[in-house]
């Protein structure tokens, strides 16, 4: 792999709780959050080269393992197990290139008890699963397609038809589109919803918008409200346009500022700073800044790190989206924002900084040791690794 060396980086702490934002050299950036959540990283695979990572039981005995690319790595002590072949495309002098897995989705398809990893690959524009075949099986895992709606930044698990289903949504750029898991098992079902072809482009997020109960669809031009998604019932909002355009994939919405309606936070995959929409009721929406101070926001998660805490929006530099693209060799970063109603501003808590760890394309996020608090799994071009959420740190003596 073409991997090259980062640059170190100095992580700023800001002195008292100030809800200001801090601004130098035409950037802006929150103050750095006092009394966050403690972590310990644990490598994976520091060799790893893959950007999506999810968990899932894939043995079946009740503790959560990783999957990343062409392996899954078995708990606890993380024993890798490769079980299918993952292509190489793009890679070349002066680029990282790709590989051919940019998702990994958990989802029993068949029925039978046991997680399958679904999938999308950008280079062929197919969205396809794996069938586990069970721990005693060994060997590489059955493929199966499932559609070729066309190139996908990466594909996220959505209930779309209802809260309790688990559909898939890839950012295809030429429409929007999604997949419902019709009678999970021998006889299962895939049927293709296409919304439409406003707001296609790169980047989608979905969460309740309107906060009507239903999930709708967020695109870099606007949102499509949830009628009725499995009858194709879908309106178009076009009533923001986000800037600089590229959103990051997942744009987590809620309401942050507690004013009673639901905002959207954004990324730029391919250029600087992580913004938020502030709802302003109506149909009228406010970017707004919340850190651009770097580059490639491209995966987002809105996430609990423990049962009592508020929301915060997980995300990172992705270590080279592209390999040019503004900020591409800066430091790279795993982070978590927080909004601040009291203050009525963004904090921000950097969990990792400066190494090799990056945000890739998706996120995982799980309970992995049955704490009751979110860990986080970062994948990336540059390792896999795990960070385990040791709970509320200490705030420190005065």
């Amino acid at each position: 792999m073409n991997r090259r060396i980062l640059a170190p980086v100095a992580l700023m702490v800001a002195a008292g709780a100030s809800a200001a934002l801090h601004q130098a050299k035409g950037t802006l950036e929150p103050p750095i959050e006092p009394g966050s959540h403690a972590f310990h990283k644990v490598a994976i695979n520091p060799a790893s080269d893959f950007e999506a990572a999810c968990a899932a039981d894939i043995d079946g005995d009740r503790a959560l393992d990783i999957v990343s690319g062409d392996t899954w790595y078995q708990a606890p002590a993380w024993t890798p197990h490769r079980f299918r072949e993952i292509s190489v495309w793009g890679r070349g002098p002066g680029s990282s290139g790709y590989r051919g897995s940019f998702a990994e989705l958990p989802l029993d398809v068949n029925g039978d008890r046991r997680v399958d990893i679904v999938s999308s690959d950008y280079a062929t524009g197919e969205v396809f699963w794996h069938e586990n075949p069970g721990p005693e099986a060994g060997g590489l895992w059955a493929r199966h397609l499932i559609a070729k709606p066309g190139s996908a930044e990466t594909s996220v698990l959505a209930p779309l038809a209802g809260r309790a289903t688990r559909d898939v949504l890839p950012n295809v750029a030429g429409k929007v589109v999604w997949y419902e898991l019709r009678d999970p098992g021998p006889n299962h079902r895939w049927v293709e919803h296409v919304v439409g072809t406003q707001g296609a482009g790169h980047g989608i997020g979905h969460g309740d918008v309107d906060g009507d109960g239903r999930t709708d669809l967020v695109t870099p031009t606007g949102w499509w409200r949830n009628i009725d998604a499995r009858a194709d019932r879908w309106e178009w909002r076009p009533e923001f346009a986000c800037k600089p355009g590229d959103l990051g994939i997942s744009t987590p919405v809620h309401d942050f500022d507690g004013d009673g309606d639901n905002d959207i936070v954004f990324g730029s995959g391919h250029n600087y700073g992580l913004y938020w929409l502030r709802n302003l009721g109506g149909g009228k929406w406010e970017q707004l800044p919340i850190d651009t101070t770097a580059s490639q926001f491209h995966a987002l998660s809105l996430v609990r790190l423990d049962r009592r805490g508020e929301p915060v929006v997980l995300t990172g530099k992705r270590y080279l989206a592209h390999d040019h693209d503004p900020g591409a060799e800066e430091p790279l970063s795993l982070l978590a924002y927080r909004y601040d109603r009291r203050a009525g501003g963004w904090r921000k808590q950097v969990i990792d900084a400066g190494t090799t760890v990056g945000t890739g394309l998706l996120l995982g996020t799980a309970d992995m040791r049955r704490t009751g608090r979110l860990d986080v799994i970062a994948p990336g071009k540059s390792g896999l690794y795990l960070f385990e959420n040791l709970g509320v740190a200490p705030k420190p003596a005065r």
